[in-house]
């Protein structure tokens, strides 16, 4: 079952209209009244991003992700579960409109009162996740997301299913130091929101390490408003502070284009990195030759770039024959691999209850995860509570106007080796828990 978009509809109807299940799924119901073997139990699964607006231009593509995903289980009669059947999976699609907590709120009360949900999956974005952490919990519903943003002991529902954003960061900063070692002066700027302000946080923990040993030095640290249309004037700021690297975050795609549009006709000509870019729509506004060896990314797989993972590439050529390439943002497959993680989950559980799949999930040691290989639990630093999966996050950068494979950093090692500089950042930003 899918909460469909139609034209002229508004946002609460977007939010409360579902489409009736197809007569091809509603038959095995029919079938197990009549006296035949019943169906397995379906899981019903419910996906929030934004829908509409400026912001759909990251959720639809999320969405659909996560739509693959659901498609390719149900292609083979379901999930395997530990309890040795496949399970069906109803997909159901609510808007948050653009990460507002209230909003979030509202989709998750109608995913789980109404629809009935046992599992959800959302943003990382922390005013989010908090926004719905007592619902979720109260509930007993399992809620995923492509990275860490919240989590508590209070909250043991809550889980990063990916290392993911903001804390890809931590590695990302490394990892870009290390392949430019010319860069001396960085640059942070990240918009006013709540996960700007986490990818502001994790970044400068990132830098922390660094800049202890004297090797960078942070010139400029500010937010600013991702309302604004007119770069000019901000990134004249940024100019003055005459940085060589300007790590940055986040804005929809489109407006990517602009920033990056005015950084060429200010003539800045050093090393661009952010959680996540996206060239198709970047590629309409700026050569991307230009950014040649300097644009770097990597907050999990880009499943556009073939070698890090054949099974996430073969995603982004479905998503592709569906939707066409110029509708691929990062995100996309980032959300494929979180929900790749749940594949283990439910089949070391006993059952398709959510309480058990969160069990057995926890209860791994680590993972052999079907996207990123040898994974491992982050431990209780940060959150208080081990329940964020630190997956190895490949790292790219522009090549030939494509992303190339420029590295894979192990997330879980880069904190145990730098956590004693990084962690105190967070507690500065507040982005810690327990």
């Amino acid at each position: 079952m899918t909460r469909m978009i139609g034209g002229g509809v508004t946002r609460r109807q977007i939010i409360r209209t579902g489409a009736a299940l197809a007569a091809g799924l509603a038959a095995p119901a029919l079938i197990g009244s009549r006296g035949f073997a019943a169906e397995p139990e379906r899981i019903k699964l419910g996906m929030v991003n934004p829908l509409e607006g400026e912001c759909a231009q990251w959720g639809i593509p999320i969405v659909r992700a996560g739509q693959i995903w659901a498609d390719e289980h149900n292609a083979q009669g379901g999930i395997m579960c530990g309890d040795g059947q496949r399970h069906m999976i109803d997909y159901f699609k609510y808007t948050n409109v653009c990460f507002y907590p209230n909003e979030e709120l509202t989709a998750f009360r109608n995913g789980i009162l109404q629809d009935g949900c046992k599992f959800m999956f959302q943003t990382y974005t922390p005013a989010s996740r908090k926004a719905i952490a007592r619902i979720a919990t109260q509930n007993k519903v399992l809620t995923n997301s492509y990275g860490g943003g919240f989590m508590s002991p209070d909250f043991p529902y809550l889980m990063g299913g990916i290392t993911g954003s903001p804390t890809a960061f931590l590695g990302l900063v490394s990892h870009v130091l290390d392949k430019q070692p010319q860069i001396k002066r960085v640059a942070l700027m990240f918009t006013d929101n709540s996960f700007g302000l986490a990818g502001r946080a994790y970044t400068e923990a990132g830098c922390a390490p660094f800049v202890a040993d004297n090797k960078i030095e942070v010139v400029y640290n500010e937010v600013f408003d991702p309302n604004t249309t007119d770069y000019f004037p901000l990134f004249g700021a940024v100019m003055k502070t005459k940085p060589d690297a300007i790590f940055f975050s986040d804005l929809p795609p489109g407006k990517q284009a602009i920033l990056l549009e005015t950084a060429k006709s200010l003539s800045f000509d050093g090393v661009w990195m952010s959680h996540s870019w996206d060239l198709p729509q970047i590629a309409q506004r700026v050569d991307l030759a230009s950014l040649e060896g300097r644009l770097y990314c990597g907050f999990g797989v880009d499943a556009s770039e073939p070698t890090f993972s054949k099974k996430a590439h073969e995603m982004y050529q479905s998503y592709v024959k569906q939707f066409g390439a110029g509708e691929w943002i990062g995100f996309a497959g980032l959300t494929y691999s979180a929900m790749s993680t749940l594949d283990q989950a439910f089949a070391q559980s006993k059952s398709i209850d959510p309480t058990d799949v969160m069990e057995a999930l926890y209860a791994m040691k680590g993972m052999d995860h079907p996207i990123y290989g040898k994974s491992d639990w982050s431990g209780k630093d940060i959150f208080g509570v081990d329940h964020h999966l630190l997956t190895p996050t490949p790292k790219y950068v522009v090549e030939k106007g494509a992303f190339a494979l420029s590295g894979v950093v192990s997330d879980f090692d880069w904190w145990q080796q730098h956590k004693a500089a990084a962690l105190p950042v967070l507690q500065k930003y507040k982005m810690t828990e327990g």
